[in-house]
């Protein structure tokens, strides 16, 4: 029993491996972005929701539900907007980049994730990380609680930037070991091997970054 409490309880990892990771944010920033860029036509053209609704054959509390993004719309629903605002269906969606609203994580609540390696004494914390366009971010906070268990290599694409916040750690980058204490820091290209070499305290915490481009 206390085996199923205990699995009911742990939070759900996420694998960050293949690089298939969920959003940060809210699940209808495009649904916002796209009903306000309808709104914003709309008034340009001095047109009502009623006369929007005559026009476009949709109803008017369809179109006001849009316009507040509270419904994802159909691309004939869009198309029939954008038909009768005389615009094209692009522009509803060449803002949405630009709307996005920022990641804002609660201490303690980042996305669980697994890494190669990860066990119960190494604790991966997701702190946001982008969908699209040609940079990718990930933020990441990094708890280790044991000494004792061999370090993956890591190898990759892109730049990382590490910052100790706990404990004290040796990290190795290609040939060279650098001596960790609370407060240090690294940046460096990451398609060198690079990783945690052995951890000096009970317990060590850090924050890394790491960012590529889409094309890495």
């Amino acid at each position: 029993m206390a085996s199923s409490l205990e699995n009911t309880l742990k939070p759900k990892s996420v694998s960050i491996i293949n690089k298939e990771l969920p959003s940060f944010g809210t699940d209808k920033q495009l649904e916002a972005s796209i009903g306000k860029q309808v709104r914003i036509n709309r008034k340009n053209a001095g047109v009502t929701l009623q006369q929007l609704s005559k026009q476009s054959q949709l109803s008017a509390s369809m179109l006001s539900k849009i316009e507040n993004g509270q419904i994802s719309a159909s691309l004939k629903t869009i198309q029939s907007i954008c038909h009768a605002l005389n615009i094209s269906i692009t522009s509803l969606f060449k803002q949405h980049d630009k709307d996005v609203e920022p990641t804002f994580i609660n201490s303690g609540e980042g996305l669980t994730i697994e890494r190669a390696g990860s066990d119960e004494s190494r604790h991966y914390q997701l702190l946001g990380h982008t969908v699209g366009g040609p940079l990718k971010v990930e933020p990441c906070l990094i708890t280790i609680s044991s000494r004792d268990y061999d370090f993956p290599e890591f190898q990759h694409k892109g730049v990382e930037f590490i910052y100790m916040l706990k404990g004290q750690m040796d990290y190795y980058y290609g040939s060279k070991v650098y001596h960790f204490k609370k407060g240090d820091s690294i940046y460096f290209d990451s398609d060198k091997p690079h990783g945690p070499k052995k951890i000096i305290s009970d317990e060590c915490q850090f924050l890394t970054v790491i960012c590529s481009t889409s094309s890495d």
